[in-house]
């Protein structure tokens, strides 16, 4: 098509109208001169560029007279391409190509203007013709300057990718359309949140995983198309939508949390709960009857799963302690959904606002619970002691306890003094608690901080003294059950998950109240903490075994204790060997690092939303730490450490000082404060 200007006579190159692709259109031009191997080009638009006669797609056998000025040259070129386009408008390549595609031929343009207009062919049919094989997309296939007509089934995939192209285009304008409505402060109706349900997905996924988004060019489309540029745009419209709550868990929905149960995995629990309920009424099996023990479970007023009870006697100068654990194993079979379930979830997940139960709560929080005044199944450790705390006997047994009283700590601690058996309880754990330290227990008596938000989003904080006798009484005995069970599996083989910590770099002196900074020191010192199938010895508890066997029904690594002493008591060997237990801790380990962190993550985010409150506010702190260019400060009134610029005043660790809120933001997770002054120790936890 594209003639050359410089051998064919009839094509005198200056005034000569060329076509030339330009910045991704199909542009027309007259030729003002030749500059070597190039051409100077005046465009339809008024500008002149150089271009090499391989750029020409279609050049005219006629001229242009550019004697006659500039203005005539530009009217002269807009009457040329209003004409070609006027002709293309006229050519249906869809009928074309029904004449010709039988024939799969390369075909130049004039004979395919030929076939549409039928007459003299002329330089505007062809420039035409070739504007719309160009334009078109679906039945020839451009070869250079000529096009082949596609085959049917091509033709026919093509026209689909084109009708989906469409309709992509029209539902991203819709989406965007909507998108900049809400944007604006415009309020949808839910048919319309429904019809664009793809694109709230789109900006889900765009909120979570940024550029990770699985259809992140997509979301970054929508937003411009909606002329939306805010980088927290994507959450803040779907709060806006009612999607998102605003203080939505986003770490819950990255991670892949589960926080609802599938309707079989709630059926299999179902029957779980009616196996229960027949263990309770027929006995399930060989259990020993304890009910008519005394037992009191202690646990905080917000906990509705109650793994574990207690009771206290004195037979013959002899102190008979009976540790009753509550008895999923029983009733949930290994490899089950449920089994499965719980094992993905490895642990339940606590937040100030609520909680993610490992179990379904109709067996967690009902028919499992230490529930008062219920007969539930348990495995009871009854240990025989001296009243010095030496272990003399301790045996295993399934059982049926009846809970007589259910207590709070802070009830328990009011009564300690006064209540026989609680009273003897808290001094049995202090002599426990004696013969750990002697076997090289650390003591870390830190104050911990708990938050609790209610349904109308008003945050509490509570400093809970792990110091408290009520405190003390649970965690001595519940380290009891769970170091003798670490015993009687590792002396049989029972294979089992072991908890264990090796040493600590360096020790300090043992200290009963808090000392933030040599605290601070012994957590920098200590050794981490591992699970592991081998028993070891758990430095920092002071114990030679231990492993974790008294919250089954929050934690699987318990469950599975319980499980391999229910095979070993029943059978005499356990259910798993090491081998089977080996890929199922690696699961269990990966659940549980989800769910640290998500649990840590939700801590900071409730807690930085309690300082958002108090921003502009003084608060104490004491320095931990100190580093090039910054100090570690704790803030005492909620056990939180912050960095504080190393600008100004120079300070130790162990200085008190005053900080000012200066800025936080609870979604980033960032705390700003700046230093006021030095603070008095007093008051000091």
């Amino acid at each position: 098509m594209a003639a050359s200007i410089k051998t064919d006579p009839k094509a005198q190159w200056r005034g000569t109208v060329v076509e030339f692709f330009q910045d991704k259109k199909l542009m027309i031009g007259v030729c003002l001169e030749a500059k070597g191997e190039r051409f100077l080009v005046l465009t339809e638009g008024d500008r002149e560029i150089s271009l090499p006669e391989s750029r020409f797609l279609h050049v005219a056998p006629h001229a242009l007279n550019i004697l006659k000025g500039r203005d005539q040259l530009l009217q002269g070129l807009r009457e040329i391409a209003t004409r070609r386009e006027e002709l293309r408008a006229r050519i249906d390549l869809a009928e074309v190509w029904e004449l010709i595609w039988a024939e799969p031929e390369t075909y130049d343009c004039g004979f395919l203007a030929g076939l549409v207009f039928g007459e003299e062919v002329t330089a505007d049919h062809t420039a035409a013709m070739f504007r719309a094989c160009w334009e078109d997309t679906i039945h020839f296939s451009r070869k250079g300057e000529t096009f082949t007509p596609n085959p049917p089934e091509t033709v026919e995939q093509l026209l689909h990718q084109k009708i989906r192209k469409e309709e992509r285009e029209r539902e991203l304008a819709a989406g965007a359309a909507f998108i900049k409505a809400i944007w604006e402060g415009n309020t949808p109706t839910p048919e319309e949140v429904a019809a664009q349900a793809t694109w709230i997905e789109v900006l889900k996924e765009y909120a979570l995983h940024d550029s990770e988004a699985p259809r992140y060019r997509l979301a970054r489309e929508l937003l411009s198309r909606a002329e939306v540029s805010a980088a927290d745009a994507p959450f803040k419209l779907l709060v806006r939508l009612g999607v998102w709550d605003e203080d939505e868990n986003l770490l819950v929905h990255r991670l892949g949390v589960p926080t609802g149960f599938r309707s079989e995995v709630l059926q299999e629990a179902e029957a779980a709960a009616r196996a229960a309920l027949e263990q309770e009424v027929n006995g399930g099996g060989p259990r020993t009857d304890l009910t008519q023990l005394h037992a009191i479970s202690i646990d905080s007023e917000l906990t509705h799963d109650i793994d574990d009870a207690l009771s206290y006697s004195m037979q013959d100068g002899l102190i008979e302690l009976g540790i009753h654990i509550a008895d999923p194993a029983s009733v949930i079979l290994a490899d089950s959904l449920l089994d499965r379930e719980a094992r993905d979830r490895a642990t339940s997940i606590y937040f100030p606002e609520g909680k993610i139960p490992m179990l379904p709560p109709i067996l967690s929080e009902k028919a499992l619970s230490l529930v008062a005044g219920e007969v539930r199944p348990a495995m009871s450790m009854l240990v025989t002691l001296t009243p010095e705390g030496e272990v003399v006997d301790f045996q295993i047994t399934p059982s049926l306890i009846r809970v007589k009283e259910r207590l709070t700590y802070e009830a328990a601690e009011a009564r300690i003094g006064s209540d026989p058996i609680l009273t003897q309880c808290f001094e049995l754990a202090k002599r426990l608690r004696e013969v750990r330290f002697a076997n090289g227990a650390i003591s870390l008596p830190i104050p911990q901080v708990e938050l609790f938000v209610d349904r109308k989003k008003r945050i509490t904080l509570r400093r809970i003294d792990r110091e408290a006798p009520s405190q003390i009484l649970v965690s001595e005995l519940m380290i009891l059950a769970n170091s003798l069970v670490g015993q009687f599996c590792a002396q049989r083989q029972i294979p089992i998950v072991y908890r264990g910590q090796a040493a600590p770099r360096e020790t300090f002196p043992i200290a009963l109240t808090y000392d933030p900074v040599r605290h601070y020191r012994q957590q920098r010192a200590m050794s981490p903490a591992r699970i592991s199938l081998e028993p070891m010895r758990h430095s920092s508890l002071g114990v030679e075994v231990y492993t974790t066997f008294t919250s089954p029904l929050r934690r699987y690594v318990d469950l599975l204790s319980h499980r391999q002493l229910h095979a070993y008591l029943q059978r005499g060997e356990p259910l798993y060997g090491e081998e089977q237990l080996r890929p199922i801790l690696t699961e269990v380990e990966t659940g549980l690092s989800r769910a640290g962190i998500v649990e840590h993550d939700r801590q900071r985010y409730w807690l930085l939303k309690y300082l958002a409150q108090r921003q502009g506010e003084l608060l104490n702190g004491v320095v931990l730490d100190r580093f090039p260019r910054n100090y570690l400060v704790l803030l005492l009134d909620v056990m939180y450490e912050v960095d504080l610029p190393a600008a100004g005043k120079e300070l130790a660790p162990g200085d008190w000082v005053q900080v000012r809120l200066e800025s936080v933001q609870p979604r980033s997770g960032s705390l700003k404060v700046v230093l006021v002054g030095s603070a008095a120790p007093e008051g000091q936890p």
